[in-house]
């Protein structure tokens, strides 16, 4: 079948049918409040379902959603980990109603199971996996039921399921369009050994999540068909159609209430995967009357790695921001996209053609998250609503990928997901953002216990904690990063690899006056001495990674890195350092209350030098006591030079408009300023 690009268009609402209308409209007092929330809950059951089932890290760490669906696959309500999914699963329903609904080879029926992880019929990237399950009532197709999670092996060119060496769709491994993967109720054994066959690094863990999946969904359709048997199918149809049309109303009378303008905001990240480039994600956010358009004309063109997108995952990612904070009371439902436009040119690095690798998406649309938070963050501010404005919270995209046997003797590949949950919130207007806030791409993501990973992955935790100086700092600081260091231990190897984007420069804006946060590098040490230092109970083990780089108590070759890094082995004893992204920061760093600072400096989430340098504060090393005067004297100081060094904005930008990167570090930037193709991309 020709690729149906067509229908991951179609993210908002289905016209409403006749008999929706009719059920909507003859709701009683009452009926709408009480069995919206029974829906609602209905999809936290079929999560606690799903978790308490599935293997992988990905499963307990939030990474998922569990939906239900109208009969025309629009969404009606979710349960988040992620809202990305919630918004693509949509359209791998409309693929099959619209290709498989009439079809008699496939058709959809009573007990059918489908699945896909295909992103160019909705998803996201291919280990974004969805079970889905339409639901009956006396013969008649009424709702559908998905769950959708990660999963942390795909079968790729590196393990992990997020290659940074793809270059072409052809590299990423198992890619199913929505197929039938059961009937009556029953999942197809041959279905389940074609995935393990073709995810062989971890065939126990894709049939077992499979299986979840499914469980998730079958829950949720047993729950909806009781409800119809309790209420009847009319009161069930009409409160899953009023929840998208509560959200549309309110989601355009909220928008009409915000200020008319242009609000702009642009970001960079230094990698495609393959290869160092700055890349530039540009948006110009337009809100007129009760419309809000986001146009992403100027980002860098489309490459030939890892590190690019399609427009539907643009549209899915800024579920993230919208659902989660301006129409965060909202029903999580279709119709918050339908006043909400998007403009994604075709061959940029987020419209890619088709046969590009979409691997890293996710990290690519960290971009796109970037972005949304920072121009919306001033469209919120200038409407009034400054405690929803916020700096961007950290999303580099720390994901530091595992695969091997281990210490069971069991086939593995997983993630490090307390350092991938545990990025830094941004900085608020009026308080700090949360220290190791979560998963920027669902903050409900939880960072799993040391002990927990230690025991089903088989290394040993050197530290896990918050990061040095990694937030952005203002008057408001963000929340701080988190460094962790693990050592293979109980086996003879174990291979792991890196995505991430920021080597040099940081993708998270300040908001005004904050700094971004900073970018870390990736350290490995070899050939170590560790566990023989353990064994001695040596004082001078390192715990953080400043310290384990400044002083190099442990022996052993030291390789300091970018933080994108290929799949490679080490072995037992070697050890492997990460870091995940501090929060942005917020307001002129000159205002914060110096006692801010010293407490910051005496819970060591802030060095010295950031303090007397950054800060312009002055105080006892050994009390730690503030020198009230000299403080104020060294930020009036500040004051002054910073007025000494200022210009006129035409001044500036005579100045400004020369200068350029190097061109090494433009190679697939596309033109100078102005990101147009520079190069024809050829995939083989």
């Amino acid at each position: 079948m020709p690729i149906d690009l067509e229908i991951n268009e179609r993210i908002k609402p289905e016209q409403i049918t006749e008999f929706e209308r009719r059920c909507m409209e003859g709701l009683q007092p009452g009926e709408y409040e009480i069995y919206s929330e029974k829906l609602n809950n209905i999809v936290l059951e079929g999560k606690e379902i799903l978790t308490r089932i599935g293997v992988s890290g990905f499963f307990h760490g939030g990474d998922l959603i569990v939906g239900i669906y109208t009969a025309q696959g629009d969404l009606v309500t979710a349960y988040c980990g992620v809202f990305l999914h919630s918004v693509t699963t949509q359209i791998c329903i409309k693929y099959i109603l619209k290709h498989f609904k009439d079809d008699p080879t496939v058709g959809i029926r009573e007990g059918d199971i489908f699945y896909a992880n295909e992103a160019l019929y909705g998803g996201v990237h291919n280990p974004d996996q969805a079970a889905i399950m339409p639901i009956f009532h006396e013969g008649e197709l009424v709702a559908w039921a998905a769950a959708a999670v990660h999963q942390p092996e795909t079968g790729a060119i590196e393990p992990g399921g997020m290659p940074v060496a793809a270059r072409t769709r052809y590299d990423e491994g198992m890619k199913l369009p929505p197929m039938k993967i059961g009937e009556n109720y029953q999942i197809r054994n041959d279905i389940l050994d074609m995935m393990a066959n073709m995810v062989s690094r971890a065939p126990r863990m894709q049939i077992i999540d499979t299986k979840a999946r499914v469980v998730g969904c079958d829950r949720i359709r047993i729950r909806i068909q009781e409800l119809i048997k309790e209420k009847g199918l009319e009161t069930t149809v009409g409160v899953m159609r009023k929840m998208i049309d509560v959200a549309e109303n309110a989601t355009r009378k909220r928008i009409e209430s915000w200020e008319d303008g242009v609000y702009r905001s642009v970001a960079f990240f230094d990698t495609i995967g393959i290869q160092d480039s700055l890349i530039r994600c540009n948006l110009t956010m337009t809100k007129k009357g009760d419309q809000l358009t986001f146009d992403f004309t100027g980002s860098s063109p489309e490459n030939d790695g890892s590190f690019n997108s399609f427009a539907h995952i643009v549209r899915a990612h800024s579920a993230i921001y919208l659902f989660g904070v301006p129409f965060s009371d909202l029903p999580t439902a279709s119709g918050i996209y339908s006043p909400i436009n998007f403009v994604v040119p075709q061959g940029t690095f987020l419209n890619a053609n088709w046969d590009a690798s979409v691997a890293n998406s996710p990290v690519a649309n960290s971009g796109t998250m970037s972005v949304i938070g920072h121009a919306m963050a001033k469209l919120l501010f200038a409407s009034g609503q400054h405690e929803l404005s916020a700096a961007v919270y950290g999303c580099t995209g720390s994901t530091y990928v595992l695969a091997g046997e281990n210490q069971w003797g069991v086939p593995f590949a997983d993630i490090l997901a307390n350092v991938f949950n545990s990025e830094g919130g941004g900085a608020r207007t009026d308080r700090d953002g949360i220290d190791s806030w979560g998963f920027p791409w669902g903050c409900w993501g939880k960072g799993p216990d040391v002990e927990d990973m230690e025991n089903e992955q088989p290394h040993q935790h050197l530290f896990f904690k918050h990061r040095k100086n990694s937030m952005g700092f203002g008057k408001n600081r963000g929340g701080s990063g988190a460094t962790i260091a693990v050592s293979v231990q109980n086996v003879p190897h174990l291979v792991f690899q890196s995505n991430a984007k920021n080597h040099k420069v940081p993708t998270s804006q300040g908001l005004f006056g904050g700094y971004p946060p900073t970018t870390h590098p990736g350290i490995k040490i070899m050939d170590t001495d560790y566990f023989e230092k353990m064994e001695r109970g040596d004082a001078d083990l390192p715990t953080d990674s400043i310290e384990l780089i400044k002083n190099q108590a442990i022996e052993g070759r030291y390789d300091v890195e970018g933080s994108v890094r290929f799949a490679a082995a080490l072995k037992e004893g070697d050890i492997y350092v990460g870091a995940s992204s501090g929060g942005a920061g917020y307001g002129d760093v000159l205002e914060r209350d110096p006692q801010s600072v010293i407490s910051d400096l005496r819970k060591g989430f802030i060095t010295e030098d950031v303090a007397r340098n950054v800060y312009k504060i002055v105080y006892d090393e050994t009390t730690m006591v503030l020198d009230e005067g000299a403080t104020e004297n060294a930020k009036n100081e500040e004051r002054l030079s910073r007025k000494q060094r200022g210009k006129s904005y035409v001044e500036f930008m005579a100045e400004w408009s020369k200068k350029k990167p190097a061109e090494e570090a433009l190679s697939y930037y596309g033109s100078w300023p102005n990101a147009e193709p520079t190069r024809k991309i050829v995939r083989i």
